[in-house]
């Protein structure tokens, strides 16, 4: 047997079927004797039935479960029986002469463990990432902070991808990428694969560092050449690309090169930068309107003091510099509540307006708490109601700058919701026709569709609109795409099926509150979050209705509360309970410190849910203490009474039913 190929698939089924189509021919045109495997971790769209139907000489592994990359290709290479073993990514296409080229210089290079061919990116560009360096961490932090994207000529910053090197030149370098490594057998039995400790990304380097150990060769080959679709097993995964990526650059250098504490710090630090910059260019919007509300505020502070004091400086000195940071932070907290910052609110004065009240509130609460602030308590009136005139006068500017930008129609574009349509059958498509037509687009900005699988993901299926991925990768669409608003035709999925994926937003988009709405069949009007509206007459045949699919107790706000209200019962009745339990120990009281020290640490509420028989109604966490444990027969109680209550109190959650139910638990007469 000349070659055993193996290729792990996990979600790129219309990759896999064209990379095995491409061994198909590369093995027929140089005359090669091979075995070919493909190890499905878990896929969810139909993968494992297209292999199975399609490519009956495929040695098919198919897992029920994601084991990462490394751990799935050492099941199939302990099997291979091949002179030669191809690591080989799904999303490649291998030239037809792409084998018989790698295999015959192995052959001629007795040395050689492992030799990988020039990888293209779908452009035909070259991908440096097919040739690296170790990421010493001298490397390491050349990549981290850019340097070698700033230098890339120079062998001192550019180590890691050796990008000073020729690209049409075959030599030894350090390392290959996993989408095509060809192993020597001696490479394999001495190192004995991949190291599974790695998940993604890394093991293919840590791989070829025991090549070298092991006294081998790694070779870069220029005559040959294969098609890699970078990233598309990483897209439709709910992986963090970035955040794996340099924690598999951690593990490696811990392993081989020791614990460097300052390398360790500088690498968390790197990280940090990275994940910073990709929330800054995500959140730049509402950064740069928060820093104009807080530029419009300092000045009216400014402008006050010398208008009624002749002054720009006039207040005491102990008021400095609380008075502009004060006002600013509490403006920016009550603006970030009631949501004006997200991207359909930012242009809205109405929530200015709104928020005025409450900020006004707060900041004369504290002239009482604070002494520094008394002396100004005649202008906190003054100076919230002019702050407030200079944000709305700010949004009026800002509005102008789209108009400016984007044209005489461009103003309205801030202002789009940008929304996901959870299915894909006729309702759907006739929802997004809705959403698309004249009547909408001013107001919705529709990115996608949610399917029941990634069968058919990245299909567009109307105007260009593509299928995102199914509803396990909905928390990671809404992030990548800013996603404000989902909506559920009422057919697509079963509600266990949608409450679940709420849950699994609500856990993950942990910034912001979501939209969710579910459309009734043969709709003529609108509901949206709060009231009835009306986009189009209810007459109209463009009409829709979005019926609101909200439980109050995922919000941000009621999440906070809520966890607020557990750390101070919990850190106040502990002491209480514990010295109780010393002087007279009871088995209830064992079991009440247990269940206070799970509440502290966030694995249990206070007041939550009881515990359900379905998935679908765990909308939050189970309570110390729940709505069902205060009726009057909660132990004669049916599961499916307890799933109605979890769910009505999930709905209409207010801390003050939290309360109502604790006291109302602590002082029944059922002990």
């Amino acid at each position: 047997m000349d070659i055993s190929i193996v290729i792990v698939n996990y979600n790129v089924r219309e990759f896999l079927r064209g990379a095995l189509e491409s061994v198909r021919r590369s093995l027929a045109f140089g005359g090669l004797e091979g075995e070919v495997f493909v190890v499905d971790n878990a896929s969810r769209d139909e993968s494992v039935e297209m292999v199975a139907g399609e490519f009956p000489e495929v040695r098919l592994l198919a897992l029920h479960e994601n084991v990462g990359f490394g751990r799935a290709n050492n099941l199939a290479m302990r099997q291979a029986t091949g002179e030669y073993i191809l690591i080989l990514n799904p999303d490649t296409i291998v030239g037809e002469d792409t084998l018989r080229v790698m295999v015959d210089f192995m052959r001629s290079h007795p040395n050689a463990g492992v030799s990988g061919c020039k990888l293209l990116n779908a452009d035909g560009s070259f991908q440096i990432s097919c040739r690296r360096g170790f990421p010493t961490p001298w490397a390491s932090f050349t990549k981290l902070f850019g340097l070698s994207t700033f230098f890339p000529n120079s062998p001192r910053f550019a180590q890691y991808n050796l990008t000073y090197l020729p690209v049409d030149q075959t030599y030894e370098i350090d390392a290959l990428a996993g989408a095509f490594m060809l192993l020597s057998r001696e490479a394999f039995e001495r190192t004995g694969g991949f190291d599974e400790d790695y998940f993604m990304y890394g093991e293919d380097i840590d791989l070829c560092y025991r090549i070298k150990k092991a006294g081998l060769a790694v070779y870069y080959v220029h005559t040959t050449s294969t098609v890699h679709f970078k990233g598309e097993s990483t897209r439709r995964s709910v992986l963090n690309e970035v955040k794996v990526f340099y924690e598999a650059m951690h593990i490696f250098v811990q392993k081989h090169y020791g614990h460097n504490p300052l390398f360790s710090l500088l690498l968390r630090f790197g990280i940090a930068i990275r994940s910073f910059m990709a929330l800054f260019k995500k959140y730049r919007g509402a950064l740069a309107l928060a820093l104009a509300d807080g530029l419009a505020i300092t000045i009216t502070i400014l402008l006050i003091s010398e208008l009624n004091f002749g002054e720009w400086f006039a207040l005491p000195s102990i008021d400095y510099p609380w008075v502009f940071i004060i006002p600013v932070a509490v403006t920016f907290i009550v603006l970030t509540i009631v949501g004006a910052y997200l991207p359909e609110n930012r242009r809205r004065s109405k929530l200015v307006i709104l928020a005025m009240p409450v900020i006004l509130i707060v900041l004369s609460s504290l002239t009482y708490f604070f002494k520094q602030f008394a002396s100004s308590r005649s202008l906190v009136l003054t100076i919230t109601a002019a702050s407030g005139f200079a944000m709305i006068a700010v949004r009026f500017v800002f509005r102008f700058m789209d108009r400016i930008r984007y044209g005489g129609e461009g103003s309205a574009r801030p202002m789009l919701r940008k929304t996901l349509i959870a299915g894909t059958g006729d309702e759907s498509l006739r929802i997004a026709s809705l959403l698309l037509g004249s009547g909408f687009s001013r107001r919705y900005q529709l990115v996608g569709f949610i399917d029941k699988d990634l069968t058919q993901i990245d299909t567009e299926l109307l105007a260009g609109i593509p299928i995102k991925g199914d509803l396990g990768m909905l928390a990671k669409v809404i992030q990548e795409e800013y996603v404000s608003e989902v909506i559920f035709p009422s057919d697509a999925f079963t509600y266990s099926e949608m409450l679940a994926a709420m849950q699994q937003v609500s856990s993950v988009v942990l910034t912001r509150e979501i939209s969710f709405n579910v459309v009734p069949q043969a709709s003529d009007v609108l509901l949206s979050r709060s009231k009835i509206e009306l986009i189009a007459p209810a007459s109209s045949p463009e009409s829709l209705a979005l019926m609101p699919l909200e439980y109050n107790v995922q919000k941000m706000s009621h999440r906070i509360a809520k966890r607020l209200l557990d750390v101070i019962f919990a850190l106040f009745a502990y002491p209480i309970v514990l010295l109780g339990n010393i002087i007279a120990h009871t088995d209830k009281r064992t079991v009440l410190l247990s269940e206070l020290r799970e509440v502290l640490s966030g694995r249990r509420s206070l007041v939550g849910l009881s515990r359900s028989t379905k998935e679908g109604t765990k909308l939050a966490k189970i309570g110390v203490v729940s709505l069902a444990d205060i009726t009057g027969s909660a132990g004669n109680l049916r599961a499916e009474d307890i799933d109605q209550m979890n769910i009505y109190y999930a709905r209409h959650h207010t801390i003050g039913m939290d309360i109502e139910i604790l006291l109302r638990r602590l002082f029944s007469r059922e002990k």
